[in-house]
């Protein structure tokens, strides 16, 4: 398995391994499963990956549909599995026997969605008062369960100034390249098509979508995106990292800062005989 936060280089390493082991990389990933955006949410790769592009920004995801689909392709693969994550709270529930809570009736989160939207962080809030309206919020830790597959975990985790570095690079190619994405979702939008409020929200949509409307410049819509992409990478990291603590014991552990080539290659070649040959 291989985790870190967004533009740190997992991806690639990902698809090294799993060409090393005759597989494909499973995806691990909240925004990466929409098939209308795949600029926006990076999905190109050197390899193709399982549960990239899977439905469509009208439909529900969720992170229980995400496990299920992730337990699927691990009993479908018959052998070792290549998970390449970026979203925490789905990793979690991918690789540990966790307690989730229930799906909130439409009602409920209509309603706390609309409670919500002055919020600093609205989809965080909103989660939590649909928790509340639907009695889940008392499901227990998601840290403490047992892990469900024998794992070896590269995190990969680099100095901020190349992370920064990075994210700059991607927030310039998205605002190039992603404003058809978004306009082919306010298209879809005005139609009367219910794009999902997280797919609205997300790094990218929002911003080319205020764009497309003319409420900000192209340069501004790649700096917000910019500013907004150090802070998820920010909190992605320390969610690493207390997963890290948290398998101390239980499972293999090796954090890689691709900042330091030196420092990377020799962590590397601890893994060489379970997970065949790197090319760094």
């Amino acid at each position: 398995m291989v985790c870190g936060p967004t533009a740190s280089g997992k991806s690639a390493a990902a698809d090294e391994f799993s060409e090393a082991l005759s597989t494909f990389a499973i995806l691990v990933d909240s925004m990466q499963v929409y098939r209308e955006i795949p600029v926006i949410t990076n999905q190109a790769r050197g390899r193709p990956a399982k549960l990239s592009g899977v439905v469509s920004v009208a439909e529900e995801w969720s992170v229980a549909q995400h496990r299920a689909a992730v337990r699927r392709e691990a009993e479908s693969s018959g052998g070792s599995l290549v998970l390449d994550a970026g979203t925490g709270m789905y990793l979690n529930a991918s690789i540990l026997d966790i307690p989730l809570a229930p799906a909130a009736p439409e009602a409920a989160r209509e309603a706390a969605r609309l409670a919500s939207a002055g919020e600093a962080n609205p989809r965080r809030a909103s989660r939590a008062m649909e928790l509340e309206m639907s009695g889940g919020d008392g499901r227990g830790s998601i840290w403490g369960g047992e892990l469900l597959y024998d794992a070896e975990i590269l995190y990969m985790r680099p100095g901020m100034a190349f992370l920064e570095d990075s994210i700059r690079r991607r927030s310039r190619r998205i605002a190039a390249s992603g404003m058809e994405e978004a306009e082919a979702i306010a298209a879809m939008a005005a139609s009367g098509v219910r794009v999902g409020d997280s797919v609205l929200d997300a790094i990218g949509v929002r911003e080319l979508l205020s764009a497309a409307h003319g409420g900000l410049g192209l340069p501004e819509a790649e700096e917000r995106m910019n500013i907004r992409t150090r802070r998820l990478a920010k909190r992605q990291i320390r969610w690493f990292d207390k997963l890290a603590r948290s398998l101390e014991g239980r499972a293999r552990v090796t954090v890689l800062d691709p900042s330091r080539p030196g420092e990377a290659a020799k962590r590397l070649n601890t893994m060489h005989g379970i997970i065949g040959p790197w090319s760094p």
